[in-house]
């Protein structure tokens, strides 16, 4: 079962970078699938805090397929912050409370930094936070012996780093 999870969630993720990238914003639903089966995959190998960061992923990757081009509704911008800022909060609070690594807590912000950019339009910033939570996490995956789970995230950190050309590159 764990790897079947293991397996689905990478490469659905994947997918979801691949997609982003693209400029298709199937991309952020696909995401949003891949978000869901995370929170089962790491509940179960025991890593809680993306447990919960995969639910802040889940809200900002629906936003990213729901929203028009540009700004949402204000009220929409207020709550996806407001979430994003709790998250952040309580990830910051399971770190100085011995509940989490370093390495942790930054993929973590990474994570959920990099996409909040991404749905925001700041897209070279998003896809360079992107960079550093992809790799920390590749050294979870590593640490928890989820190899197929960090090398597909060692992929992810290339295709962030694509993200970060291509942006240049059009600008």
């Amino acid at each position: 079962m764990i790897w079947i999870l293991q397996v689905l969630v990478s490469v659905i993720f994947f997918a979801n970078k691949l997609l982003i990238l693209a400029g298709k914003k199937t991309g952020w639903l696909v995401g949003v699938v891949a978000a869901t089966l995370a929170v089962v995959y790491f509940f179960i190998i025991e890593l809680y805090v993306y447990t919960g960061l995969e639910f802040g992923l889940i809200v900002l990757m629906s936003y990213g397929y729901l929203k028009r081009d540009g700004e949402g509704k204000p009220w929409v911008e207020t709550s996806i912050r407001f979430v994003t800022v709790i998250i952040m909060i309580a990830l910051a609070y399971f770190a100085f409370a011995g509940m989490m690594t370093v390495i942790e807590l930054a993929s973590s912000i990474g994570l959920l930094g990099g996409t909040y950019l991404l749905t925001h339009e700041k897209v070279a910033w998003g896809w360079a936070l992107s960079i550093l939570a992809h790799l920390l996490a590749a050294i979870l995956g590593f640490d928890k012996e989820q190899s197929i789970f960090a090398v597909f995230q060692l992929a992810s950190a290339v295709i962030s780093l694509a993200g970060v050309a291509k942006e240049c590159h059009d600008n």
